[in-house]
């Protein structure tokens, strides 16, 4: 973050929560990002630098609840209370081993598992967590009331977003099991009516897609807008600006292919977000974990593949382009080549293309650090057991 500064974080946890306290004066309406795995912070206020835009991104050690987790904004900073998904204490905050210099520890709140007192600091101890409870009472109450009040809104954001999941998700699938079924049945003689068939359908699809970026800017998901946009933009730039100006490419074999290889992904991506929104706990951890493998792994294999459909399409449509001239203007000494133009978008494939490839390697690492994380709790668990059982 070039120019921002990072505030000071205390922390302090409980079996079944954290606290965090950003320690930042006169903050309004600060920018959060919560999802199960890290914070993101941002916001004007002032802290130790003075007054300055200050921020931090942390990866949570285990994972929270973004649903049940609530934070506020005070005079005296901006305090998080953050529910583990697991009842359990945690050896550390944040994932990587090394604690960051601005982080913390709340020894007025902290708790280890396994705390022991003297009889005379056991009343102390009391007195102060009966005024810790009294003001996280307080905190909480305020907090439901806040809670309360968005609690309509949620409710219409969940079923918007399981809407527009599930008519992206018909959607493609009418494309996928149209070009294949057809495929199977006319083998080459489909590729000349694939346009005929899918085309309306994958125009409507495309045109859709461009909400995820407004899903991700407005806040509707915890993603990064420029991701969805980059994907959403570069789709639509082949369909808008190759295939459907140009009839010639309609019973090109590459346009079934392209079809073919965009609907595969998004008929396993979309049921995936719908999942999500249900909750995976209302289904069967079989459905979900083969759901959840193929969503972060079937891009592997179909994305390098759908770029380079979209690459050979653009290089099958300039000879047309050159013919028809269409999109390309005379401009006094100047003129406007639109094949030109078409070619220079390839080293803007090819950028674009790794950004997200990129994207998508770290959100598996992630997906597979949390797996491999639980593989170990549960096997130290495990021996734990085993000990006691031969003591």
């Amino acid at each position: 973050m070039a120019g921002v500064y990072t505030p000071f974080v205390y922390w302090a946890q409980r079996k079944d929560k954290l606290s965090l306290k950003v320690d930042l004066r006169d903050v309004s309406d600060p920018n959060v990002q919560l999802d199960e795995y890290g914070l993101t912070f941002r916001a004007y206020g002032f802290g130790a630098k003075g007054q300055h835009e200050y921020g931090f991104q942390m990866d949570f050690f285990k994972q929270v609840d973004p649903e049940k987790s609530m934070y506020r904004t005070t005079p005296q900073g901006v305090e998080f209370m953050l529910m583990k998904q697991d009842k359990q204490w945690w050896s550390r905050l944040v994932e990587q081993e090394k604690r960051p210099g601005f982080l913390k520890v709340d020894f007025d709140k902290w708790r280890d598992e396994g705390d022991s007192e003297s009889e005379a600091e056991e009343e102390k101890a009391k007195r102060l967590e009966a005024y810790r409870q009294e003001s996280l009472k307080k905190f909480e109450e305020e907090m439901k009331e806040e809670m309360e009040s968005r609690a309509a809104i949620k409710y219409l954001k969940t079923w918007w977003l399981f809407a527009y999941n599930f008519f992206q998700f018909m959607g493609y699938s009418f494309i996928f099991v149209s070009c294949v079924i057809r495929y199977m049945m006319y083998h080459r003689d489909s590729f000349k009516d694939t346009w005929e068939f899918t085309g309306q359908m994958m125009i409507t699809c495309q045109l859709m897609a461009f909400l995820e970026y407004v899903h991700a800017e407005v806040g509707l998901v915890n993603s990064k807008p420029i991701f969805p946009l980059i994907q959403t933009l570069g789709r639509n730039f082949i369909l808008f600006m190759v295939i459907y100006p140009e009839e010639l490419m309609y019973p090109l074999p590459v346009v079934t292919y392209l079809f073919t290889t965009w609907s595969c992904i998004e008929v396993v991506r979309y049921p995936f977000y719908m999942f999500n929104l249900i909750g995976k706990e209302n289904l069967p951890a079989k459905i979900y974990k083969v759901m959840q493998w193929l969503r972060y792994s079937i891009w592997i294999p179909l994305y390098p593949l759908g770029f380079l459909l979209e690459a050979y399409c653009i290089f099958t449509a300039v000879p047309y382009y050159e013919r028809s001239e269409k999109f390309s203007y005379q401009m006094g000494k100047y003129r406007l080549h639109y094949p030109l133009l078409m070619k220079l978008y390839l080293m803007m494939l090819a950028a674009a293309g790794t950004l997200l490839l990129k994207y998508m390697v770290r959100q598996r690492r992630r997906k597979a650090a949390v797996k491999r994380g639980k593989e170990r709790e549960r096997a130290a668990q495990e021996r734990a057991a085993a000990h006691q059982h031969i003591d």
